[in-house]
């Protein structure tokens, strides 16, 4: 009797055991069936969270979300949203009985307003183009929004009138503004952000703020409802675009008074739940590009007296930040160590992690990355690893951490991914730890030799980590050992680690990467003969920086790059804030600097074989840069190609296919490359 439990235990394991082995790598269709979740936001008792789920759709070939809601236990899962082809995130009612949420359907803009009792659903207002930053007032009776308004630009010359019939050429444009163009957009339209009101009984929208000031920011309302916070370059310093300031605008006046007013960036202004202080994030001002990404955590009164900085002597900037309830703590994000994380900060500065699996939802690349919001004591974060796409996890006023969603179970079912497994290796220029991650192929046995592949995340100032990506997951599904790794420069690793490259870009970074190479190497299982490299945006600047310091790789991609640092800096669409941060003086002052850090200027060391690929519609680091590339390369005779991605802007992978094609040309042209010179030549 006994031995039959023994016996069917054997059949469970040999049952679980087969269907492990019956799973496959990951595949370029299973793209479209990754799932993953965005845009939380919990209801201000702490007993719902809103969040989108995002999908693909292959039909469409395109990313889609819905709005969803969930009981904070992880109970009463229920879809809110269908068929609209994007919604914005939510925004409950102070009461927490509705919600409000901005759809598109066949282009046009709606704001709802969700009964979550009755599930009646009312649009409010008509006619609207882009709404977003949806807050409503205290009492519930307003919802606040910012909306482009478009203006008149200024003209040049009158033209006589055209004949009846007449085809004449679209009539000239004038630019004078600052930034006319932006990645992902292109040739901007003459609008700027207003600021509206609408009753949400119903009723025609009011405009609160006029002219050319872009009031595009999140809104705060006061508690006695007299104003509404924001954060706006009110400045308008035409070289510190980055210049902003937390401003009241007084709903009666219409006017807006700063509260903080130092250099620097102030953004996203919160009040505590017992309406007496005002906190946010900002940095004073300093040159170069690095102290971007360390913002302090600021607190002050409604007034923006009394300004404290509760993040002083901590190494780290805060990415995100939530008042909890108790109106002493304050959650916090911040990168650490190729992790992004979830923390209470306390009045004396004491930190209490509460998760390092925060995670993002780019998906084509594992950068370190996460939301999350709060209320009543509750936190809900987007949560993930290397193998697990962005799920929904919430942290309990337990401080207890539970996943609430499971939106990719039928993919963990059927395929085998891969493992990022983290390695760290001192730097042979200064004995820096640079960290970096080993991801192998799924089949993979330790007696063979395998191609490795260094992936060089974009940036400077960011980071890889053990995040899933999709495209690392078919370059390890291909056969390859995907190398990648955090240089300096990377954020996450404290203020004097990021700014170590400021105006001395690339340079001892590319010491780093190789000194990842060699302790991959060392790991015994990689064939030597066989290394390639790739990146994209910063990391394609070092990949075309790498092929002109040396020729131990067989193949190079370099993705939508920076090859010339003087080109680039003046037509990029962030070019202000790049020409007058990138390096300490401006182009014409100091050429040779710039040509100094530009891969361009390497050019003429160049054998290994290298592609260039980039979006057509890439505004960040236009075309312009990978055509110099590839047009020198031509002229020295190196094997060379140029893959332009039709309406595709710095995001090259914004629709699934892209990606796939990605992933495909970069594979199919390190193949072709995969033997010796002299057996793949013609």
């Amino acid at each position: 009797m006994r031995i039959i439990p023994s016996i069917l235990a054997a059949v469970f394991v040999l049952s679980i055991s087969t269907l492990v082995q019956a799973k496959e790598p990951f595949s370029a269709m299973d793209v479209f069936k990754i799932a993953y979740a965005g845009d939380t936001v919990v209801s201000p008792d702490g007993q719902m969270i809103a969040f989108s789920r995002y999908y693909m759709d292959v039909m469409t070939d395109s990313r889609k979300s819905d709005l969803w809601l969930i009981d904070a236990d992880g109970d009463n899962i229920r879809q809110i949203t269908k068929d609209f082809d994007a919604v914005g995130s939510a925004a409950f009612t102070p009461s927490g009985d509705a919600v409000a949420f901005m759809a598109v359907k066949d282009e046009k803009s709606h704001i709802y307003l969700q009964n979550l009792k009755s599930e009646k659903r009312t649009e409010l207002g008509q006619d609207l183009t882009e709404p977003g930053n949806l807050s409503f007032s205290p009492d519930g009776k307003w919802l606040a929004f910012t909306m482009p308004v478009t203006y008149k630009p200024e003209t040049m010359g009158e033209m006589p009138a055209a004949p009846d019939g007449a085809k004449w050429a679209e009539p000239i444009i004038v630019e004078t503004r600052d930034m006319y163009r932006a990645d992902g957009v292109g040739y901007l339209p003459f609008s700027s952000h207003q600021v509206f009101l609408i009753p949400t009984k119903g009723g025609a929208a009011q405009q609160l703020t006029q002219g050319q000031q872009d009031n595009n920011s999140p809104l705060t309302w006061l508690p006695d409802a007299s104003a509404l916070l924001m954060s706006i370059n009110i400045k308008n310093n035409v070289n510190k675009p980055m210049d902003t300031d937390i401003v009241r605008l007084d709903l009666k006046t219409r006017q807006f008074t700063a509260l903080t007013t130092q250099l620097g960036q102030d953004l996203a202004p919160q009040i505590s739940p017992d309406g007496k202080r005002i906190a946010w994030v900002g940095k004073k001002y300093a040159p170069g590009m690095a102290h971007l990404f360390s913002n302090q955590l600021y607190t002050a009164k409604l007034d923006g007296s009394d300004a404290q900085k509760l993040t002083s002597g901590r190494d780290f900037g805060v990415k995100n930040f939530a008042w909890h309830q108790d109106n002493q703590r304050i959650y916090i994000q911040y990168e650490e160590r190729g992790k992004e994380v979830l923390a209470l900060l306390a009045q004396d500065g004491t930190v209490s992690k509460l998760s390092d699996e925060l995670s993002g939802w780019e998906l084509d690349q594992p950068y370190v990355m996460g939301q999350f919001s709060a209320s009543a004591g509750v936190a809900a974060f987007t949560q993930g690893n290397s193998t697990t796409p962005t799920e929904l996890a919430v942290v309990n006023s337990l401080d207890k951490v539970k996943v609430l969603t499971d939106l990719n179970r039928s993919l963990h079912k059927s395929v085998q991914f891969s493992t990022a497994q983290e390695y760290s290796v001192k730097s042979s220029f200064d004995k820096r730890e640079i960290q970096y991650w080993v991801m192998l192929p799924p089949d993979f046995d330790p007696k063979k030799s395998y191609p490795m592949m260094l992936q060089i995340h974009g940036g400077p100032w960011a980071a890889y980590g053990p995040q899933f990506a999709a495209n690392n997951q078919l370059y390890a599904a291909a056969g390859y050992v995907v190398v990648y790794g955090n240089p300096r420069g990377s954020t996450g690793y404290g203020e004097e680690f990021a700014e170590i490259i400021d105006n001395n870009y690339p340079s001892q970074d590319y010491d780093d990467l190789m000194d990842i190479v060699d302790s991959t190497l060392k790991m015994g299982f990689i064939d030597e003969d066989k290394l390639f490299v790739t990146g994209g945006s910063g990391g394609g600047v070092l990949t075309a920086w790498i092929v002109g310091k040396t020729d131990r790789f067989r193949a190079a991609v370099v993705v939508n790059p920076v090859i010339n640092w003087s080109s680039h800096l003046l037509i990029g669409d962030s070019n202000k804030l790049f020409v007058n941060n990138w390096f300490a003086d401006l182009p014409w002052n100091d050429p040779m600097k710039y040509w100094s850090h530009s891969p361009l200027s390497l050019v003429g060391n160049v054998t290994t074989p290298t592609m260039l690929m980039t979006g057509e519609e890439d505004w960040r680091t236009p075309i312009s840069e990978a055509e110099q590339y590839f047009s020198a390369l031509q002229v020295k005779g190196v094997d060379t190609a140029l893959v332009r991605v039709p309406g595709a802007s710095h995001w090259i992978e914004a629709r699934p296919s892209q990606l796939i094609a990605k992933v495909n040309a970069i594979l199919a042209w390190f193949e072709r490359h995969s033997k010796p010179a002299d057996a793949s030549a013609g």
